[in-house]
């Protein structure tokens, strides 16, 4: 039978690479390459993956294809490290779909390493150094009379590596096929992400029913080789047909499932793009396998912006959780020029989570901060003439009923009459305005490079993401009903060495 292969293994990207130093150089010489975020060498980045800290350093793995800016073909994960969020080292890719079980693509996945010691001290010395890491693997039987994508030839497999060395990535063994998954469960499923609580370990995985509801899979095991289907966590009414890259974690003492539910229509301002990424808080009685979302109302949008999807998070060796998200988006009605000069996506600034007062809170980690160069103070109503596109921008405006943010030409932050709205109508590429209620309005936090914003309200309570490809033509300025403070940093940006 054939599928649809995308495969590759080390050595043909490897031959590949050494023949597209042409294509690096053209792609590196990009006005719109990114100071401070992760973006691809070159061709396609998307989901976050396998986040892990093991002895003091960081290991990120996103969805790569450096064959095709505009997606499609290869996916495989590439990998970077970094102790500090500052200095990065690109390894290139470390797992590729070059085997039967992932022929059409190694999708997204996470990674789990133990944290805490175990009865006799015998598990955590298998144990020590040792990543596992969980993805699906994606087979698409093309040729196949009945392949019509979602209920029919299509492998969906769940797929393990262990390791001690994250550039190497192990064996791969197939842990989970379509035979295990619910009768009622389309062949879209995909996404592992693994939780241990009281000595069992949980994998949620995204879900689409054969009638097109959105949900979330949960398997449980006591050893990470041997899975069990015990529940499924959805909302009474239909919210979505598929719910991909969940999350379940706890933060600050609550159990919180993010994930990103796929065919939400708009409701006043919230779910406008054309994917969604959510949070709930989740009520879990681990004894009985049961979770219970519990928030009232519509699901809560992790982001307010144009451009987030596919968060993943995990606990550092601080204690502290932290997320990476992707700036981009599944089927974006708008558009991105880089894609025609051989490059598109990045992720966000990694940004520390929190639960305030209900309210899930993302804020850049305090690494960030060591990029900044000197403070300039901005007087509400001056303007900065040459501001540059790399900088960041501290509002300090409690109390304001009005407020307004030229931040480039055709990117404006307005605050008036309880909502803040991101317009980028002017050089938007297609993205219009996002806009979002809030109760007030006392801080804010832009981090802006190149072609990418990100903004923080309130204390992290309320973000924006977004592409932009403006340039900084227009002046920098704030206008204000109360004298707000405004305080200029430029950016330094990361350091990236390659290994090849």
């Amino acid at each position: 039978m054939n599928t649809f292969s995308t495969q590759i293994d080390r050595a043909a990207y490897e031959a590949w690479r050494e023949n597209s130093a042409e294509e690096r150089a053209r792609v590196a010489a990009d006005p719109d390459r990114l100071a401070f975020h992760i973006q691809p060498e070159v061709g396609w980045l998307n989901d976050p993956n396998g986040l892990v800290q093991v002895n003091g350093i960081y290991h990120i793995y996103h969805q790569y294809n450096p064959f095709d800016a505009a997606r499609g073909g290869a996916t495989m994960w590439n990998h970077l490290s970094t102790q500090d969020f500052v200095h990065y080292r690109d390894h290139s890719p470390a797992l590729f779909p070059d085997a039967a079980v992932d022929a059409s693509g190694a999708y997204s996945g996470s990674a789990f390493v133990e944290r805490e010691s175990c009865a006799g001290g015998a598990r955590e010395s298998a144990e020590s150094g040792r990543i596992h890491y969980f993805y699906t693997g994606n087979v698409k039987h093309t040729d196949r009379d009945d392949y019509d994508y979602v209920l029919t030839g299509r492998e969906a497999n769940q797929i393990h590596l262990v390791t001690n060395d994250p550039c190497e990535l192990g064996e791969k063994r197939v842990l989970l096929t379509n035979a295990d998954y619910p009768a009622d469960i389309s062949c879209h499923v995909r996404d592992p992400k693994v939780l241990k609580h009281d000595g069992t370990y949980y994998m949620v995985l995204g879900a689409r029913t054969r009638d097109d509801i959105g949900c979330v899979l949960v398997y449980t095991s006591r050893d990470l080789d041997h899975w069990t289907y015990t529940t499924r966590i959805t909302l009474p009414e239909r919210f979505g047909y598929m719910w991909e890259c969940p999350d379940l974690f706890f933060l600050d003492g609550e159990l919180v499932l993010v994930c990103c539910p796929q065919g939400v229509p708009a409701e006043g301002f919230d779910y406008q793009n054309a994917h969604q990424c959510v949070f709930f808080r989740v009520q879990a009685d681990f004894s009985k396998s049961s979770f219970e979302l519990v928030d009232d109302g519509r699901p809560r949008m992790l982001d307010h912006g144009f451009d987030f999807y596919a968060p993943q998070s995990f606990e550092d060796e601080q204690g502290r959780r932290i997320a990476f998200g992707w700036v981009g988006l599944p089927d974006p009605d708008y558009d991105n020029p880089t894609v025609p000069r051989g490059w598109q996506g990045a992720l966000t600034v990694p940004r520390e989570l929190h639960l305030r007062d209900d309210k899930l809170v993302q804020l850049p980690v305090a690494e960030m901060e060591d990029l900044r160069g000197d403070a300039h103070e901005l007087a509400c109503g001056e303007q900065m003439d040459e501001p540059g596109r790399v900088f960041e921008l501290l509002v300090s405006c409690g109390g304001a009923k009005e407020l307004k943010l030229n931040l480039r030409a055709g990117v404006k932050l307005t605050w008036l009459d309880g909502t803040l709205t991101f317009d980028m109508v002017g050089d938007g590429h297609g993205r219009t305005v996002r806009s979002a209620a809030l109760d007030r309005l006392d801080d804010l936090r832009i981090l802006s490079d190149t072609s990418v914003l990100e903004i923080f309200a309130n204390g992290g309570e309320t973000v924006f993401t977004a592409r932009t490809y403006s340039d900084a033509a227009s002046a920098l300025s704030c206008e204000s009903d109360v004298p707000a403070e405004v305080t200029y940093y430029q950016l330094a940006p990361i350091s990236m060495d390659r290994n090849n």
